[in-house]
């Protein structure tokens, strides 16, 4: 039987993997202490259950020195050697199961080691409540080496504290602002006081606004540095989380990347709410705080478990359950949240039938009679039509406004789910897409009478746009301030599309092009004139012809504009050549 070998573990190496790979910045040797004081105030709990005077106390030479000190169970000499000197090896581990209390933060006994980040050596003294007639002094260096060194007890107060130097290019994190800094982004929840000592002076770093409503936006305004438009109480049924999301007082984007406050035995674990929040949830800040949630070995996010599920759903359900309230508590803030925040709560309505219901009589659609809610909507009996094509839309508005027809722009993203649902939610609604609509039945005749008398215009107007595959028909319609109406079928529109790729393509490439344009069979474009128009009456009676002509084909391409159709080379030289030959005409006079 071959002979068992133990791993050996290269400090230095190990250090460089905390700096560059494992922790996101330095700064963390400061969670780290601040997660080594807390565990070490919880166990004295655990030995003295009476014990509630936990505190954590930090002193600083100004880009020179810092003393960490807590006052909780501190270490013994044994202690020193097993959890200080072996790496991996947590005291927060129960010594027969090896299970992680769930008291304690820290799990993977890497911690201290963060400090040779920053430092060059760590000289710890500490006195254990479990072996009060002794104090121990430690000193560790980043090349593996350590000592340990008796002291007098009554120099060392019951727990530990940890005094370490700045190594060169790291003296910005032993500035007093800066460490207050991090204490208040790690820390802030605490549930004892970290003390700063300058001096003779002694101030709380984690003090938190008190009280409901203010109070509580305050603390939001101390955190994110933003002033919100209310905030929405996390708590879980369960018992998995704790805290507060901010509502956001402006739009955001809902792939945007939002920053957090999520919190873990109240020690930050991470800015990041991918994890646990809903994918809809970017118009919030959450201040977050969770008890029994696993985090990885970086400290920096959770463990994905059955338990992060569970989590991930009750604060969906607890959000979404408190804004469907808002509509009976407070409908005005829920206003102003859809006003702002639109898409977002679109995305939620989608999702779900009890939401949708709830926020659908606020959201807002675009129509050709104006922005319209959802509540409008659901009054109305006539026909409503929509498209989720904006030219299609800006093409037809004018037109269905004039015969009292209601056409909804659902090109935005989820209006045409909303609408579908909507249809759902009202089996009474009269809702069809655009397609369906005929626009022929808005196109009246106009009378013989018409018809003879603008029958030269009309035979103008052929012989004027044949070159652009258009027929000319004389209707009567709606609104008579519009003159032309240009209609196209699907083919039309993929014909007109071929021939503008055409001018910009090479030989080869247009050969393609015309062998599917020839494939193309009956498709039909034709250019409405509106005998109700005042300039189409004139125009009939004009005496003429190459007036006739150039007002004609300016009339085509205002149509086409009107209508954002894609231009063709020989329609933009049109418009310029007759607006040319008005110019000359104007100056002849």
């Amino acid at each position: 039987m071959s002979e068992p070998f133990v791993f050996k573990v290269n400090l230095g190496g190990m250090i460089d993997i905390l700096a560059n790979h494992l922790y996101s910045s330095p700064d963390v040797f400061i969670r780290e202490l601040l997660q080594n004081g807390t565990d070490a105030i919880s166990g004295r709990r655990l030995i003295e259950p009476g014990f509630a005077d936990g505190r954590i106390t930090i002193k600083v030479i100004p880009e020179q020195e810092l003393t960490f000190t807590d006052n909780g169970t501190g270490l013994t000499e044994a202690e020193i050697h097993q959890f200080l000197a072996v790496i991996g090896q947590s005291s927060k581990r129960d010594l027969q199961t090896g299970r992680i209390l769930d008291d304690y933060i820290g799990r993977f006994g890497i911690g201290m080691l963060s400090c040779f980040m920053v430092t060059d050596e760590i000289l710890l003294r500490t006195r254990s409540v479990k072996d009060p007639a002794h104090a121990w002094e430690f000193e560790g260096k980043p090349d593996g080496t350590y000592s340990i060194t008796p002291v007098p007890p009554e120099e060392v107060a019951p727990g530990t504290e940890i005094h370490i130097r700045a190594k060169k290019s790291c003296e910005q994190y032993f500035r007093e602002e800066r460490i207050c800094e991090l204490v208040r982004y790690y820390g802030l929840p605490l549930p004892f006081p970290v003390m700063m000592e300058t001096g003779s002076e002694s101030y709380r770093i984690n003090e938190m606004p008190q009280g409901a409503g203010a109070g509580i936006l305050a603390l939001g305004k101390q955190i994110f540095d933003t002033d919100f438009l209310g905030y929405i109480p996390l708590e879980s049924k369960s018992g998995l989380f704790s805290g507060v999301a901010y509502i956001l007082p402006h739009a955001v984007s809902l792939h945007a990347k939002t920053k957090h406050r999520i919190y873990l035995k109240n020690m930050l674990l991470t800015e990041d709410g991918d994890a646990i929040l809903p994918k809809w949830s970017g118009f919030l800040r959450c201040f977050l705080n969770t008890e029994k949630l696993r985090p990885t070995a970086s400290r920096e996010s959770f463990y994905e478990d059955e338990l992060l599920a569970q989590a991930r759903d009750e604060l969906s359900a607890c959000i979404s359950e408190y804004l469907i309230g808002l509509s009976k508590r407070d409908p005005q803030l829920l206003e102003q949240m859809v006003q702002i925040h639109f898409m977002a709560i679109k995305s939620m309505a989608c999702e779900d039938e009890t939401f949708f219901r709830t926020f659908i009589p606020f959201l807002k659609f675009e129509t050709n009679m104006g922005e319209l809610s959802g509540k409008e909507l659901l009054t109305r009996r006539d026909v409503i039509s929509f498209t989720d094509d904006i030219n299609q839309f800006h093409r037809t508005s004018a037109l269905m406004l004039a015969q009292g027809q209601l056409l909804v722009n659902a090109c935005y993203v989820y209006d045409t789910a909303l609408l579908r649902m909507l249809q759902d939610y009202d089996d009474s609604l009269i809702l069809y897409p655009l397609e369906s609509v005929t626009f022929e039945d808005f196109l009246e005749d106009p009378g013989t009478d018409a018809q003879v008398a603008a029958n030269h215009l009309v035979q103008t107007a052929r012989n004027c746009f044949r070159e652009f595959d258009c027929d000319v028909d004389l209707k009567a319609f709606s609104p008579s301030q519009l003159p032309v109406f240009y209609l196209l079928d699907d083919k039309a529109e993929t014909l007109r599309e071929i021939n503008r790729s055409k001018e910009k393509a090479d030989a080869l490439f247009a050969s393609m092009l015309n062998a599917f344009a020839e494939e193309i069979q009956g498709s039909r474009s034709t250019l409405f004139i509106n005998w109700r128009n005042p300039l189409i009456q004139r125009l009939a009676g004009l005496d003429d012809p190459e007036k006739v002509r150039v007002c004609l084909e300016i009339l085509y391409v205002q149509a086409l504009l009107t209508g954002r159709f894609p231009m063709q080379g020989n329609e933009l030289a049109l418009l310029n050549d007759n607006l040319i030959q008005l110019i000359e005409w104007g100056t002849m006079g």
